[in-house]
C-alpha cells in the first residue's frame, strides 16, 4: 500500500524510528507503556477525516451496508475532529519542546511535512 498512499508510506517510514526513539525515553517519560500504544496514527486519522469530509451530510446514512458507520462518521466529524480554539498548551509534536517529540517530528518532517505538522502529542478535540 505504501507506493499508493502517502498516509501508509508515512507510517511505514516513521514507525521504526518512532519505536527506537520511544525505547530510549520510555523509562523516564512513559514507564509501563509499549511504543505501539503511543501512536500518532489516531491523530492523523482524525486530521485526514477533517480534510476529506468537508460536510458530514455527505455520509450516506441510508446505505444498506454502510449506513450505521456513516451515522457514527457524522457524529465523529461534527463533535470530535476539528481542533479546539484557545488551547493554552502545546499539543503538536512540532512545537512541544519535549526532546522525544522534537526528535520524532524532525524525522517525520523529512518524510512528509504536511502530515508531520498534524501529529498530536495528545488528542484534544
Amino acid at each position: 500500500m505504501a507506493p499508493y498512499s502517502e498516509f501508509v508510506d508515512f507510517h511505514c517510514k516513521l514507525r521504526p524510528y518512532f519505536l527506537k526513539e520511544f525505547a530510549k525515553s520510555k523509562q523516564y517519560y512513559f514507564p509501563g507503556y509499549h511504543g505501539e500504544a503511543k501512536t500518532i496514527m489516531h491523530s492523523l486519522d482524525l486530521c485526514r477525516m477533517d480534510w476529506n469530509i468537508e460536510d458530514p451530510l455527505w455520509l450516506d446514512v441510508d446505505h444498506p451496508r454502510f449506513g450505521k458507520m456513516a451515522e457514527i462518521g457524522r457524529i465523529v466529524k461534527v463533535g470530535f475532529v476539528s481542533d479546539l480554539p484557545g488551547l493554552l498548551f502545546h499539543r503538536r509534536y512540532k512545537d512541544s519542546g519535549h526532546p522525544l517529540y522534537d526528535a520524532i517530528y524532525e524525522k517525520a518532517a523529512t518524510i512528509n511535512v504536511k502530515l508531520a505538522d498534524q501529529m498530536d502529542t495528545c488528542i484534544v478535540k
